[in-house]
């Protein structure tokens, strides 16, 4: 089997599609569909499933996927193990997270990281879509609350996230919000229309309470979300690390502090190949050490 043709089968086979992988290696489309023709001849196996409406790998696709995930990574951490002894340039880690926590709390806490170990360098990814850059290697690890599954993903637990229910105090007194029944007068503030984004709050109340949400602001930022509750436009619910601040200062409170919505579990998901690689464990270590994020979500 010729190493390029399986390079460019495992990135298609990660991307999931010829266009993005061709503009990946620098390729033009054709010459993706011809290694993996050429790959498929070498073996005498179809690697494709041309009749799938998607692309899909075949049983022996998803075998030589397999292989090729622990050849490339144990190449690339042989690559870095001898960079690394050489130290001429900082090994890069790659870090998706989501985008409220990765601007204002991860951020703040990993300059004591790279003084600790100054031959790493970090480049972040501040999404709410991030499985996808982790299947394809855009990322080394994510820091999410979605709960992702994989037979080669690694979970490793991080902290539990709160949420709360913010609303002006002005805004709370001029509405005259006294209950539950009293959200159908006013304006919810929610990533999206759905009320998805509420689901926690919804599930820690009567369910015969659960309609009284009715005019729904869409607002696809949590700091729109907390602007906007600020302002009075309306009712919010954001992870309670989010307005600490604006809370303790009483620039916002929350309406129903008798409901205890339930909780996200942020976990750190790494591929389990990339658990060999000695940067991405230091990450992980202090991570999931740190004291500010433990004392902060508590």
């Amino acid at each position: 089997m010729d190493l390029y043709h399986l390079k460019t089968f495992f990135t298609l086979a990660k991307i999931r599609n010829f266009t993005r992988t061709a503009d990946h290696l620098h390729i033009t489309q054709s010459a993706v569909s011809h290694a993996v023709k050429k790959l498929e001849t070498s073996i005498d196996a179809s690697l494709i499933d041309r009749k799938s409406r998607d692309l899909a790998l075949t049983d022996a696709g998803k075998i030589l996927f397999r292989s090729c995930e622990k050849i490339f990574y144990e190449l690339e951490k042989t690559d870095q193990d001898l960079a690394g002894l050489k130290k001429q340039t900082p090994l890069t880690i790659r870090v998706g997270a989501t985008v409220e926590f990765g601007t204002t709390i991860l951020i703040n806490h990993i300059n004591a990281f790279l003084e600790e170990f100054p031959d790493f360098h970090i480049d972040f990814l501040f999404s709410h879509h991030l499985l996808e850059p982790l299947r394809q290697d855009t990322v080394d690890l994510i820091i999410d609350c979605e709960p992702h599954m994989g037979e080669n993903l690694e979970k490793i637990h991080l902290f539990q996230e709160q949420y709360v229910t913010i609303a002006a105090p002005e805004f709370i007194q001029k509405k005259q919000i006294t209950c539950l029944d009293d959200l159908a007068r006013v304006r919810i503030l929610s990533m999206d229309k759905d009320l998805d984004w509420w689901r926690n709050f919804m599930g820690a109340i009567p369910s015969d309470k659960r309609d009284c949400l009715k005019q729904v602001m869409q607002i696809n930022h949590i700091r729109g979300i907390i602007n906007g509750a600020v302002s009075g436009l309306g009712i919010g619910f954001v992870p309670k690390y989010t307005v600490m601040e604006e809370l303790k200062k009483s620039i916002l409170m929350d309406p129903f502090p008798h409901i205890t919505p339930a909780a996200d579990d942020f976990h750190i998901f790494i591929k389990k190949e990339r658990m060999g690689f000695e940067k991405n464990r230091q990450l992980i270590t202090y991570l999931t050490r740190l004291a500010p994020l433990k004392n902060f979500f508590q």
